[in-house]
């Protein structure tokens, strides 16, 4: 069992948060944060925000500017928490530096030397941004690239098309790389070295999906909603079957959204809920636009007059 705190470090700890909650206070107003934040103030397109991403990744001169500090402050205080939201797993750990509505900033360092860098990971994803990165030190590493299949109004998984690899390339020490997450996936594999990059991932002209597909066989293996309140309002969904809250008003209204997948998890959980309720919506739902919708709901659609008409004749 580890040895238990003593009294001293642990009013230390104590101590460190106190002045950890001010630094984090005034790390918004920090110069070199305001300067990053800056130049993403305008922002309303993807091509303006791919712009300002660039010409940032180009001379990273910035990150060290805005680093220096805390690095500083941790040689002095090494209980200081910085203000940056962080998040390690077995082969990276990352921060994010800025965010602001048109981009997020973030920098990551992989270990070259965890067992999970010698690993391939069985599926790549297409996260369904637009990002930027500078690789600070590329680790000797080779970039994998995938591509998929766009997304456009007609899209379902069932026609989607596999993944395809693409070229391979060297990662230099100050490599730029463009990733079109929307139709692209990447990995970095075999690095000798730790790399450490810095990313600017763009908010407008997002996909509305994230994919991921087989790494070795390019199948579609799942997908996942980029649009926050598609995904709020699924989470409302399951909150008010689970309350056994049959709310007819909320569940028509979000059978009707147009994110198709929240369509038909609004009919889904109304079913289970009151599917008699439900059942003249699920009929109008066989001619719903979506054909993953049209076709859950034509499959759906007899199984639930089956079992009605049962409840009624019993």
């Amino acid at each position: 069992m580890p040895a238990p705190i003593d009294g001293q470090l642990r009013d230390a700890i104590a101590a460190a948060r106190e002045r950890s909650l001010a630094v984090a206070r005034d790390w918004t107003d920090d110069a070199a944060v305001r300067a990053v934040t800056a130049r993403f103030a305008d922002v309303t397109t993807l091509a303006e925000g791919e712009a300002a991403a660039c010409a940032l990744v180009q001379d990273a001169g910035w990150v060290g500017a805005l680093l220096a500090p805390w690095i500083a402050r941790l040689r002095d205080d090494p209980l200081l928490e910085p203000p940056f939201k962080s998040q390690r797993d077995a082969l990276r750990t990352g921060m994010v530096l800025v965010e602001t509505a048109a981009a997020s900033v973030t920098m990551a360092v992989i270990d070259h030397l965890a067992p999970a860098a010698r690993v391939m990971p069985d599926t790549v994803v297409v996260g369904g941004r637009v990002s930027w990165t500078r690789y600070l030190r590329g680790g000797e590493a080779r970039l994998w690239r995938w591509r998929a299949d766009a997304i456009d109004d007609g899209w379902h998984g069932a026609i989607a098309a596999p993944a395809r690899p693409l070229a391979v390339q060297p990662l230099a020490d100050g490599a730029v790389v463009r990733l079109d997450g929307r139709t692209d996936a990447m990995l970095l594999v075999e690095p000798v070295g730790p790399i450490v990059s810095v990313t600017i991932t763009l908010r407008h002209g997002a996909a509305p999906f994230m994919r991921e597909y087989d790494r070795a066989g390019g199948g579609l293996v799942r997908v996942a909603t980029l649009d926050d309140a598609a995904a709020r309002s699924t989470m409302l969904l399951t909150l008010l079957r689970e309350l056994g809250q049959a709310d007819e008003e909320v569940f028509d209204a979000l059978s009707r959204d147009p994110a198709f997948f929240v369509r038909w998890d609004a009919m889904r959980e109304w079913l289970a809920c009151d599917a008699r309720a439900a059942l003249p919506r699920l009929r109008a739902m066989t001619d719903d636009p979506h054909p993953d919708v049209r076709s859950a709901a034509q499959a759906m659609l007899p199984v639930v007059e089956a079992r009605m008409g049962a409840a009624w004749h019993g």
